[in-house]
């Protein structure tokens, strides 16, 4: 979580939506770290994606670091087509390890187009595929390869202007709005 926390490279007071990010644990952790950080915790798993999960992380984180998590998380339920989060709102949208799970990426990229502010940035950190069609270990869904991704992003209206290796195949790939 440390080299993410570097490369997203939050700044005291922004709004940030992180889409598919279940009870937030990331988010609530990387909150912990910068202050005064705003998080909508977007999935479509109201099971973990609520304010008594939520809260129970942020109890857990500070515990843990020894200090008061002066972040804010709103947890948003969307749907396979539909972030559901507010237009034009967003400094940086995170899509950490779930975009492989998403049923309509591509609906869903189009959408993150409308969230962001006119500067935004889009953060997607994934496990690449090393062969197209190779399957994630853990969820059992197709992977994409590199170039598969950046395929999907430009004929969405975005480019890839950083890219960020992590081990195990993992990459960070930094992106603004080509619009």
């Amino acid at each position: 979580m440390q080299k993410s926390l570097s490369i997203y490279n939050f700044q005291q007071n922004e709004t940030i939506a992180s889409i598919g990010s279940s009870s937030g644990v990331w988010e609530i952790w990387f909150a912990s770290q910068v202050e005064d950080l705003t998080f909508y915790l977007q999935d479509v798993d109201v099971q973990n994606c609520n304010q008594a999960e939520i809260n129970e992380g942020v109890k857990y984180f500070e515990k843990l670091v020894g200090k008061k998590n002066t972040g804010k998380f709103i947890p948003i339920i969307g749907t396979q087509s539909a972030t559901n989060l507010p237009k034009n709102t967003f400094d940086k949208v995170l899509i950490i390890n779930s975009l492989h799970e998403f049923e309509t990426p591509k609906i869903i990229l189009h959408d993150i187009q409308k969230i962001l502010k006119s500067n935004g940035k889009l953060f997607i950190e994934e496990q690449t595929a090393k062969f197209s069609g190779e399957i994630h270990e853990g969820c059992g869904k197709q992977l994409f390869t590199e170039n598969e991704l950046i395929e999907i992003l430009a004929n969405c209206g975005f480019q890839v202007i950083e890219t960020y290796f992590k081990d195990n195949g993992v990459i960070v790939f930094k992106i603004i709005s080509s619009l």
